[in-house]
């Protein structure tokens, strides 16, 4: 039946439909790719309000203009930013409606996922429906409007009681369509991953580059706690001119080789309202090898002091402070996995300074001046076998695809087996045919339950009888009476038939004049056929056997006797008399 055999093609096509969204929709929680956010706050107005869902897929790679959401460590939850710069493996990232940069930069592992649909107002309903109230009321509510459908229904059911009930009409039928169903799954999947690159380059070597000032000078007793100026504390030029300046350097990552480079410590005095600035080297550049060093040079206060003297006393400028600049210039080189790295770092220790004495600078991006470090990252020119998140699992490409072209081999050829035992077994006999396209349909019954007085129609094929019953909405009924199979359905008083017949030997279409014959024999007829009810079975198994040990054992005047009864049965059959009596009770001797 061609809506039954759309309801099947739905069915199937409505499970792959539902397993391609729970593919692309399923949360990380289990075994997704995407993040559900709900935007909380106006950093990223105008395009993004309070209460709207975002949804955010999780990326390989992320660029410059993409909206993200990460989390933030030093705030300790989600950020839903848009980046707007990239610092080597780190980065940084700033709210549309906002002046300035956020504080925090992530690093790419941290990064959730990047914008992928967004639904306005979305968030809240979804806050709406989390109160424990409100998701009590929406239960309810639910279970009200189901509670209604069970109510409502048994007063349809006298109307539907007969209608399909909709499986796949038979168990080979069923398989079948299951059969094409995984292979169709395993088939997308066999795309899926032969549009993915068997490899991908190595995660990038990540190292650090780390650095430590520190300084001292001879302190006074009474002004100091000790007889030495340490690091942190102010120094006073009147007391002390020289000051000891050192730094401390060190480079860590794994895989790193060949360490070397150079450094040097120069000093910059500068005015940062107007600009003006005077570098003055405190040690000749230096070569090192290895991951680090350290190095010591005196910087002369009274010099600065004159220094900055002088420029008052050409230029006019009179700045209330001044800033001196210790900086150590590093230029580094490294091997990491075949890869050449090169790479620079410029620690600055920073005072402030006015006539009376040098202080450090405060730092507010920074908990400690002295110390001072920065990432580093190298990619790798070696790969590795590419792979991709599924249910939770991370399967490479190269093994997606075996499994893919195998599991798609496996359930095409199980899918063609049974195929072909179907058309084998339809070819041999209509009835199992029948009975697996409408097996749906198909009530057995015994041959009294049918009402002899109701007019019976022929039709000239199972598929006109199906139509028929789709029409009336009712079941085709079915009986069998020793080889024959009846298939009928009963509709305004009249009874629509179609016959097979199977025999020992294969199937075959009953003749006409048979049919005429069994319908005048197994008739009851209260004019005086009655006689017959003894030998309905006899005579209507001779008719269809193609026995021969049955028909050699008959003796002649029965197959007189039937073919004289055949013959008569080419016209209607006509009214009992007599003889066809004596007929009949001859063949019953």
């Amino acid at each position: 039946m061609k809506t039954h055999r759309r309801s099947i093609i739905a069915t199937s096509f409505s499970l792959f439909l539902t397993l391609l969204v729970w593919m692309a929709l399923a949360p990380t929680q289990l075994g997704g790719q995407v993040t559900y956010v709900i935007v909380d706050g106006n950093s990223m107005e105008t395009k993004f309000h309070l209460g709207d869902l975002v949804i955010v897929r999780k990326n390989q790679t992320y660029q410059i203009g993409d909206a993200v959401t990460y989390r933030n460590a030093e705030m300790g939850r989600f950020v839903f930013h848009r980046i707007v710069g990239i610092n080597l493996d780190r980065f940084i990232l700033k709210g549309d409606h906002n002046t300035w940069l956020d504080s925090y930069q992530p690093s790419q592992a941290e990064i959730i996922g990047k914008l992928w649909i967004h639904i306005p107002k979305m968030g809240k309903t979804i806050e709406w429906v989390r109160s424990p109230i409100n998701m009590a009321l929406t239960i309810g509510l639910f279970g009200g409007i189901l509670m209604a459908g069970m109510i409502i229904q048994p007063t349809h059911r006298g109307k539907r009681k007969n209608k399909p009930s909709g499986n796949f009409g038979g168990l080979l039928e069923g398989v079948l369509y299951l059969l094409g169903f995984l292979a169709l799954a395993f088939l997308s999947l066999s795309i899926f991953a032969f549009t993915r690159p068997l490899t991908r380059a190595t995660e990038n070597i990540q190292y650090q580059q780390e650095g430590y000032f520190f300084y001292s000078a001879t302190g006074t007793p009474g002004v100091y706690d000790t007889d030495m100026v340490r690091s942190g504390e102010p120094v006073f030029p009147k007391l002390t001119c020289f000051l000891n300046v050192g730094f401390a350097y060190n480079m860590s990552g794994i895989q790193l080789q060949g360490l070397s480079g150079s450094h040097q410590l120069y000093a910059r005095v500068l005015d940062e309202q107007s600009g003006w600035q005077r570098t003055i080297p405190l040690n000749p550049e230096t070569s090192f090898n290895g991951a680090s060093y350290f190095t010591v040079a005196p910087l002369d206060l009274c010099q600065v002091e004159s220094l900055v003297a002088l420029v008052e006393q050409e230029t006019g400028l009179h700045p209330s402070t001044y800033t001196l600049e210790v900086v150590s210039h590093v230029a580094v080189t490294a091997n990491a996995a075949g890869k050449e790295i090169k790479d620079s770092f410029d620690p600055t220790l920073v005072f402030k300074f006015d006539e009376v004495h040098f202080y450090l600078a405060p730092n507010s991006a920074q908990e400690d001046p002295l110390r001072f470090s920065k990432p580093g990252m190298a990619g790798s020119a070696e790969t590795q076998a590419n792979t991709f998140s599924i249910l939770g699992l991370e399967p490479t490409v190269q093994t997606t695809r075996v499994v893919a072209m195998l599991g798609f081999g496996f359930f095409l050829f199980s899918l063609l087996a049974v195929g072909w035992y179907i058309f084998n077994t339809a070819r041999q006999s209509e009835e199992a045919l029948i009975r697996l396209r409408y097996g749906a349909l198909l009530v057995d019954v015994y041959e009294r339950s049918l009402d002899p007085a109701s007019p019976v129609i022929d039709v000239t094929s199972i598929d006109d009888l199906a139509k028929l019953a789709e029409r009336q909405n009712t079941m085709i009924l079915h009986m069998t009476l020793n080889f024959l199979h009846y298939y009928l359905v009963q509709s305004n008083g009249a009874t629509y038939r179609y016959v097979i017949s199977t025999g020992k030997s294969g199937s075959a279409e009953v003749e006409p004049a048979q049919k005429k014959t069994l319908k005048y024999l197994i008739s009851p007829d209260e004019s005086g056929v009655n006689d017959a009810a003894a030998t309905r079975q006899e005579i209507f198994g001779y008719m269809l056997s193609k026995d021969e040990d049955y028909v050699a054992n008959t003796e002649p005047d029965r197959d007189e006797i039937l073919g004289y009864v055949l013959s008569t049965a080419k016209n209607d059959p006509p009214k009992p008399e007599p003889a066809h009596k004596e007929i009949l009770r001859k063949i019953t001797l």
